[in-house]
C-alpha cells in the first residue's frame, strides 16, 4: 500500500523502516558492531568547532577517513576510526584523539538522552558566511546566540532537534524562510532536527541536517552547507566497500509561466565503492524536476533510476539532470588527494550555441613535519552551470544555490594548520576568488546572446584577494570559531578600475553545559552523567 503526507514518500520511510528493524535483536551500530550505546546514530554537526580538528587528522593521515567526500558523519563512525587509531605516544595527535573521544563519547546503554546548551555572541562583518565573496553580503553586527541540542535515543531510533537563537541571519542573503520575519525581535531557526533509524547494513534519516558532498574545506557541487539546510528523506545502505546514498528533498515551490505554483523536488544519488585502503572512487547524479499543481514525480523518488537517460528509458526528459563523480586517493600515509566533477550540459553539436554546463574541484593536502598540516583546492565552476531556460529547473533553493552558490567563476586556496594543547586549531589560508558576471537567478540567455558567451568569465571579471587565520575549537565549557583577515577586490562589482579593501571577520564564541543519561526500563529512572 502506498501512501503519502503532503506528497511526502511515506512508502520510502516505511518500507526502510521495516527493512532495518527487521530482525531487530541483529541490530547494531555501524563501527561499534556489538556495543549497546545512547546517540550512536547522531550526526556530528558541520558548525560543530571541534570537527576541523577531526579533519586536521584524517588529512593528516593520522586517522581514515569513514565517510570519503560525504559529510556529516554520525559519532559512531567518527567515534570508531578514533579509538582505533595507532599514535605514538609522543605524537601531538595522541591528545587530539583523546580529547574528541572525550568530547563526543557515547554512554552505554540501549536508551537515553543528551542535551546541550550553548550561549554567547556572534561577531560578523558581513552576515553571509563565506567572506570572500564580497557583493550582496548583508551588513555585519554584534548579535547574541543560544542554541538548545535535544537528542534522545531507544535502540538504533535516534531523535534530534536544535533550535537556536541567530540573527545574523536576518541580513543574510542566502537564508530564505518561508516568512520574512519583519517586525520579530528575535530570530530563531532549526540549525538541525532528524529522525535516524540505524543498522547494520544501513541508515534510513529523516529531517533537516546541514551537508556537504565534495573534497574536505571546500564547496560540494550537488549539495554543500553554503546555504542552509532543508528538510529531506534519506538512506544509506551498503558496507564498507560498497555504498549507495539518497536523498529526496522538496524544495521551495516555483511560479510557472502561467503564474500558477510550481511544486520543485531535488534528488541525488550517491554510488561509491571502495577500491583499496587508499583508493575510493563514487558516481553521483542530481536532478531537479517540477510539477505544475502540486505533486510529485515519480521518478525522482526511484533511486535506483539513472534520470540522466530519462528519454532513453522511457521515462521521460523532464527534469534538469546533472551527472558527476568524485575520488579521493592517499598516494602516501600523509597526502590525501581529492577530485570531483560534475557535467550539467555537454553538447557536441555545432549548431548549439550555448555554452557547456559544469563544475569542478581539486584538493590536496597531508602533513609536513610532526603536526603542520598543509592543504590546497582549486574549484571551477563555468558560467552557465546550475541552470536552465527555466529558472524551476536551477539547482536553487528559494533562488540560493542547493550545492555552489555562485557560477561562472574559480577559486584558488593554500593554507596551513597547526593543533594548540590537543583542543584548538590555528589555521591560517590565502584565496584567490575569480568571478564573472553570471548568476543563478539571472534570465536565460537567447541563442542569438549565446553566442558571445564565454565558457568562462561572463562580462568584467572581478578578483578577490583574502588572506585570513582561523581559529576553532572547544575545550570544557568555552568554544570558540573564527576567521579574520583582509580582503583586497579589483574590478569592485565588476567594474573596471575599480577596486576595494576591507577588513573581514566572523566569530562565535559560546560558553556551554551538557547532560546526559539513560533510561533504566526496570527502575523508570534515569542515571545522569552530567558534564
Amino acid at each position: 500500500m502506498v501512501a503519502t503526507l503532503r506528497g511526502w514518500p511515506v512508502w520510502v520511510g516505511v518500507a526502510t523502516l521495516l527493512n532495518v528493524t527487521s530482525g531487530a535483536s541483529q541490530l547494531q551500530p555501524v563501527g561499534h558492531p556489538g556495543d549497546n550505546v545512547v546517540g550512536a546514530g547522531r550526526y556530528i554537526p558541520l558548525d560543530d568547532p571541534l570537527l576541523p580538528l577531526f579533519e586536521y587528522l584524517v588529512s593528516i593521515g593520522e586517522v581514515p577517513d569513514p565517510s570519503p567526500q560525504v559529510r556529516p558523519l554520525s559519532r559512531d563512525e567518527v567515534l570508531g576510526v578514533l579509538r582505533q587509531a595507532v599514535v605514538d605516544a609522543r605524537d601531538p595527535a595522541r591528545g587530539i584523539i583523546r580529547h574528541l573521544v572525550a568530547a563526543w563519547e557515547l554512554a552505554p546503554g540501549e536508551a537515553g538522552w543528551e542535551i546541550e546548551t550553548r550561549a554567547g555572541v556572534q561577531a560578523h562583518t558581513q552576515a553571509r558566511r563565506d567572506l570572500a565573496i564580497r557583493d550582496g553580503g548583508g551588513s555585519g553586527g554584534v548579535n547574541a546566540y543560544a542554541d538548545l541540542a535535544l537528542t534522545m535515543s531507544m535502540g538504533p531510533f535516534v531523535l534530534s532537534a536544535r533550535p537556536a537563537l541567530e540573527n545574523r541571519i536576518r541580513n543574510d542573503p542566502d537564508y530564505h524562510p518561508l516568512s520574512d520575519g519583519r517586525g520579530l525581535h528575535q530570530l530563531y531557526r532549526f540549525v538541525e532536527g532528524y529522525l535516524t533509524v540505524e543498522g547494520r547494513w544501513g541508515r534510513f534519516h529523516v529531517g533537516m541536517v546541514e551537508r556537504n558532498w565534495g573534497p574536505a574545506a571546500l564547496t560540494g557541487i550537488g549539495i554543500s552547507d553554503r546555504g542552509y539546510p532543508r528538510t529531506d528523506v534519506s538512506f544509506r545502505l551498503g558496507t564498507r566497500r560498497l555504498r549507495f546514498e539518497s536523498i529526496v528533498a522538496p524544495l521551495q515551490d516555483g511560479v510557472g509561466g502561467d503564474g500558477l505554483p510550481v511544486a520543485r523536488w531535488f534528488a541525488i544519488h550517491r554510488l561509491a565503492a571502495r577500491v583499496s585502503s587508499r583508493l575510493h572512487v563514487a558516481l553521483w547524479e542530481a536532478a531537479v524536476s517540477q510539477r505544475h499543481g502540486g505533486g510529485f514525480d515519480p521518478a525522482m523518488l526511484n533511486p535506483f533510476l539513472m534520470m540522466t537517460f530519462g528519454r532513453q528509458f522511457g521515462f521521460g526528459d523532464r527534469r534538469n539532470v546533472m551527472l558527476g563523480g568524485d575520488a579521493t586517493w592517499w598516494p602516501a600515509k600523509r597526502l590525501r588527494l581529492e577530485v570531483q566533477g560534475a557535467i550539467d550540459d555537454w553538447t557536441f553539436d555545432k549548431a548549439n550555441p550555448f555554452p557547456n554546463r559544469f563544475g569542478g574541484a581539486i584538493a590536496a593536502s597531508g602533513g609536513l613535519g610532526r603536526s603542520l598540516l598543509w592543504r590546497a583546492g582549486y574549484e571551477l565552476n563555468s558560467s552557465l552551470a546550475y541552470r536552465t531556460g527555466d529558472p524551476n529547473d536551477n539547482f536553487t533553493d528559494g533562488g540560493v544555490g542547493i550545492g555552489r552558490l555562485f557560477p561562472d567563476g574559480d577559486r584558488i586556496s593554500v593554507g596551513v594548520a597547526l593543533p594548540f594543547r590537543g583542543q584548538w586549531l590555528v589555521a591560517s589560508q590565502a584565496e584567490w576568488l575569480r568571478q564573472g558576471e553570471g548568476r543563478l537567478d539571472q534570465p536565460w540567455p537567447s541563442p542569438a546572446a549565446a553566442h558571445d558567451l564565454p565558457t568562462i568569465f561572463i562580462g568584467t571579471r572581478q578578483d578577490t584577494w583574502q588572506i585570513g587565520l582561523a581559529v576553532s575549537g572547544r575545550g570544557a565549557r568555552f568554544g570558540v570559531d573564527g576567521l579574520g583577515g583582509i580582503r583586497q577586490v579589483r574590478n569592485a562589482g565588476h567594474l573596471s578600475g575599480t577596486s576595494d579593501f576591507a577588513l573581514v571577520g566572523r566569530l562565535r564564541a559560546t560558553i556551554g553545559f551538557r547532560g546526559r543519561g539513560t533510561f533504566n526500563d526496570q527502575a523508570g529512572r534515569f542515571r545522569r552523567m552530567t558534564e
